[in-house]
This record gives structure tokens, sequence and C-alpha cells, in this order.
């Protein structure tokens, strides 16, 4: 009888070790082979196994046979049934790819596929069956984010605004991130293809979109909608970039601190707190944005609604130029509840600054509580927030 293991273990020899995983196996099958895996092997969807290849690079299978009496017999590779061509498959187990991308076009996922027997060659029968994958080495664009901040552009005539620095290129690592930018009406607004530094032309009242294009062929666009005003605005957001750290006084209990800048309130941060809805104990969150600016609002947005997760009510803002400065109180804020699709803007009195400290001091009441004078386990997120420069 085959003897295959299951696919749940396989699964499991992912992502444990080998050894840990089989130390119960009966080593007394007169040194035959009970099991086999191959380490390489991944859960490619619905607990499906198999081997991914990419496009020009090999991969050399690495099997695990137990018990452990039985791992010196000889392996041997085979393809099950007629090869497709997706792979040349070595006596050695040594897979290398024979597919590319196509030069133009869609990409198929994957480019093709074959099936792969890998035997111990003990008599014991014991085998598994891979479907191995190959996938283009070309990482295309997936989607083309303007943050918040740039996605509304209001400017007087003859001003610049500066678009890509609030552009991101989604995955990180696309194989090609260049992108261009086109105006779909130059009368109101010009953009530079390379830059993106847009320049107002255009009578008060007349707007235009702004078009990010990425380079590869997929073509993923990003829109910016421009305004011609008749002065320009009181606030700007600052835009998020590697310049920027941050850190807490606390870890993370579910979440993580970069989601607050990602511009999506369907991520979070939750701090690792004892008790809520009053924090304890105290947590902060401080902010270095890489250079000094005249810091005139934060903006702050709730995650999107989940009922086990608390919203931050109260927050305190402090704020200094450098360093070593002590910090300066900028005052308390309360936000309003429920809010998860716009950001709440904190304004404060115009300051030149780089570094922030939010003080987080207390979630919403949970429904049915009237005073904040209860105490219990449990989660108070924050979704997005938002640095906004005073534009006088």
């Amino acid at each position: 009888m085959h003897k295959i293991m299951k696919k749940k273990i396989y699964f499991l020899a992912g992502m444990l070790s080998f050894g840990a995983l089989f130390t119960g196996c009966d080593d007394d099958d007169q040194g035959k082979a009970v099991n086999i895996a191959v380490e390489n092997a991944t859960n490619l969807e619905s607990d499906i196994f198999g081997i991914v290849v990419t496009e020009g690079q090999t991969v050399q299978l690495k099997p695990f046979v137990m018990p452990e009496s039985a791992r010196e017999s000889a392996i041997s590779y085979h393809f099950a049934g007629e090869p497709t061509g997706a792979i040349d498959l070595s006596e050695g187990g040594l897979i290398t790819p024979k597919l590319t991308t196509p030069a133009e076009g869609a990409i198929p996922s994957p480019l093709g596929t074959d099936t792969i027997i890998v035997r111990v060659d003990d008599g014991s029968g014991t085998f598994v069956r891979y479907p191995v994958r190959v996938v283009s080495n070309i990482v295309l664009v997936s989607s083309i984010t303007i943050q918040s901040a740039g996605q509304k552009v209001e400017e007087e005539n003859g001003k610049t605004f500066d678009l890509a620095q609030y552009v991101t290129i989604n995955p990180a690592n696309a194989t090609d991130k260049g992108v261009t930018y086109s105006s779909e009406d130059e009368t109101v607004a010009t953009v530079d293809p390379a830059t993106g530094l847009i320049t107002i032309t255009g009578e008060v009242g007349e707007t235009t979109n702004i078009v990010v294009t990425a380079n590869d062929r997929g073509k993923k666009t990003a829109t910016c909608r421009v305004v011609v005003a008749a002065e320009a605005p009181l606030y700007v957001g600052f835009p998020f970039s590697d310049k920027w750290s941050y850190s807490s006084n606390l870890e993370a209990n579910e979440g993580a601190i970069g989601n607050l800048f990602d511009d999506k309130n369907s991520t979070f941060w939750a701090p690792k707190i004892s008790t809520r809805p009053i924090y304890d104990p105290v947590c902060y969150l401080d902010i270095n944005l890489g250079e000094v600016i005249k810091f005139g609002q934060l903006g702050y947005r709730h995650r999107n609604l989940n009922y086990s997760h608390l919203q931050c009510h109260t927050f305190k803002l402090e704020a200094k130029k450098t360093e070593s400065d002590t910090w300066t109180d900028l005052g308390e804020f309360v936000t309003t509840p429920l809010q998860v699709d716009e950001y709440q803007l904190f304004p404060v009195e115009p300051i030149e600054i780089q570094y922030i400290r939010i003080t987080f001091i207390k979630g919403h009441l949970r429904d049915g509580k009237t005073d904040w004078n209860y105490s219990e386990d449990g989660n108070v997120s924050v979704g997005d927030l938002q640095v906004i420069e005073y534009n006088r």
C-alpha cells in the first residue's frame, strides 16, 4: 500500500522543524520508509501542496524521509504522466524551469505546471506527488495609491504641487515601479510626466484630473483631482515617507504601528494594555518626521468598526523641534465615536516641530456604560493618523 503523508502534515512540515514533527513515529518498520515529504513544498491553495519555481531559477528538491533508519535509502524523481514542458527534472531532483514570460500581453499565473513524484526506492512503495508551478520573474504593479493629502489638490494659478511624494507603488517588490503622470486638461494644470510636479495654469474654480499610470504592461492607474483655488489652502497634508520613524512605549497587542500611516482604516494598531477603557499602563506614540515643519493639525481616523475593540476617545498632543528640547503641550483632544470614513481634524496653534508625541488616555465607552469607572480586558485601537502642515 502506498504510504503517503497526509496533507495537513505537509502544511506543518513547511511551518515547523521536520525532526520535531515526526519524533513520535515508530522506528521499527525494518528500516523502510513510512513517510516522505519535500521541504521545498508549500501550501499553494486550499490544502493543495506543491513546488513553486521562478522563471530562470533552479530549485533543488530536499526530501525528508521517516523513520530515521530509512534515510539512507535511494530517492528517485519522476514525472507523473506525460510532461507538459514546464520544467526539466534531473535524476538528482534538480528542477529547471523551461518557460519564459511572454514578451507582451497578460502574464499567465502560473506560466505552466508539471506534476512530479518523489519515491523512496526501498521496496516500501512510499512516495509523494506534487504539482510544480512555474511563475514569472516579473512582478507587475498591482495598484497605485495616493495618500489622502494628495488625492485633491487646491492651489492658486502659477503655484506648483509635488504629487510624487504622495504616491506609493504596490507591491514594494514590483519589477518596474516607474510611473508616468499626465493631465486630462493642460489649460487647467500641467504635470511633468516623469517627476509628477503639477503646475496650475487655469482660472479659479476650474478642475481637472492628473492621472498616474504604471509603466509596466499592467498599466494600473490612480487619479488626483486638481482644483484652481482663489488662494492656497490654509492646511496641507505632510506626506508620509521613509524619512519618518516612530515608536511606542508599549508593544503591539494586535496590528502594527506602521498601519497608522498607510491611509487604510481597515488596518490598525492596538497597543498591549492591561485594562480599558482608561489606558493602563499609559500609552504614548512618538513620531519623528525627519524634518522640521510648521505643524497645524492632526488628522485622526477610527479603524473600520470592530465591536470587540474600543475606539480611542481622548488623546494628548505634545511636540518639539529638536530631540533635546522639552515637550510642548499642545492640548487634549476628544474624538467623535464611530466616524470611520473621514479624518477628524484637530487644529493646534501653528508651531515649528519635527517630533510629535501622542499620549492615548482612554477609549470610548462600551455599549451600556455611562461612565469610565469600570475596568476590563480588551483592546483600544487606532486606525489612521495624518500630520498636516500650516500653509502660511
